[in-house]
C-alpha cells in the first residue's frame, strides 16, 4: 500500500468521487488547547506517549511518561490537570512511568468527537508543551471532520501533513522494524538533542548491535524517510 503526501493546510472535504481513499493526517496541538498542560509546565522535560493499541476506544488511555523528575512530581501534575478525571500508576520503567488516565473536559470531548467521526487516533505524543496526533480516516472528509472538531473545541490545532493511501503499490517501502526501533530508541534517548544525551556507541550497545550496523540502519532509514516524506509526488512510482 503506497502513500502519497499532499501539502498541508486546513483540510477540506472533497467530492465523493475523490474522497474514497483512506487518509492519514498529522495535527499539532498546544497542550493548553488539548491536555496535560499542567504536566508540561511543572515537568518541562516530560515526554508522553499514548499506547497506540488503546489510543481512543473510550474515555481511558494508557500513557507512558518519560522524565528525569521524581514520580511524585509527575503524579501531582497529572492529578491536578483539569482534563484528567482519574489517574492510576501501573509501575516504573527504566526511563519513566506508565499511567492509566480517565479523560475529562476537552480531551474527553475531542476523543468522543473523533470516534463519532469514524477517525482513529494512530498515535499521540506530547513534549515541550505540545502534542502531535496522527489520525486515520476512511476518506478526506473524515480528516476534515476531525479538523472541524478541533476548531469547535478551540484546540488551536495546526495540520502539518495529510497523506492518502491509494493501494496502488510502489517501490517506496516503509521502515523495517529494525530501522523503526533504531530511530525511536535514538529519539527517546536524546540522540537528536543538541548536545546529544547519548553517543552512537552507547546507543548501539542499548540495541545490542555493532556501531557499524547502527550506522547502516540510520543511513537506510533516513534515506527512506527523505524519499517518502520529501520526494513523494515528485517522481513516478
Amino acid at each position: 500500500m503506497s502513500e502519497r503526501t499532499d501539502s498541508a493546510g486546513a483540510p477540506t472535504p472533497r467530492t465523493p468521487s475523490t474522497s474514497t481513499d483512506a487518509s492519514t493526517a498529522q495535527f499539532v496541538l498546544p497542550a493548553k488547547g488539548f491536555a496535560l498542560a499542567d504536566l508540561f509546565e511543572r515537568v518541562p522535560d516530560a515526554r508522553v506517549e499514548c499506547e497506540a493499541a488503546i489510543a481512543n476506544p473510550d474515555d481511558h488511555a494508557l500513557l507512558v511518561v518519560r522524565t528525569e523528575e521524581r514520580e511524585r512530581a509527575v503524579d501531582a501534575a497529572l492529578r491536578s490537570d483539569s482534563g484528567v478525571a482519574a489517574v492510576e500508576r501501573f509501575g516504573e520503567r527504566a526511563d519513566g512511568w506508565t499511567y492509566r488516565v480517565t479523560w475529562d473536559g476537552r480531551p474527553r470531548r475531542l476523543i468522543q468527537r473523533l470516534v463519532a467521526a469514524d477517525v482513529t487516533l494512530l498515535s499521540m505524543r506530547g513534549a515541550g508543551g505540545e502534542w502531535k496526533l496522527r489520525l486515520l480516516a476512511p476518506d478526506r472528509d473524515g480528516i476534515a471532520r476531525a479538523h472541524d472538531a478541533m476548531d469547535d473545541l478551540d484546540c488551536g490545532d495546526e495540520c502539518r501533513r495529510i497523506s492518502t493511501f491509494d493501494g496502488g503499490g510502489s517501490a517506496r517501502s516503509e521502515l523495517t522494524d529494525e530501522q523503526r526501533e533504531a530511530l525511536l530508541t535514538a529519539f527517546e534517548a536524546g540522540y537528536y538533542e543538541i548536545p546529544r544525551d547519548i553517543t552512537a556507541a552507547d546507543l548501539a550497545d542499548d540495541l545490542d548491535i555493532s556501531h557499524q550496523a547502527l550506522s547502516e540502519r540510520f543511513r537506510r532509514a533516513h534515506e527512506r524517510l527523505v524519499e517518502t516524506e520529501l520526494v513523494v509526488g515528485d517522481r513516478p512510482p
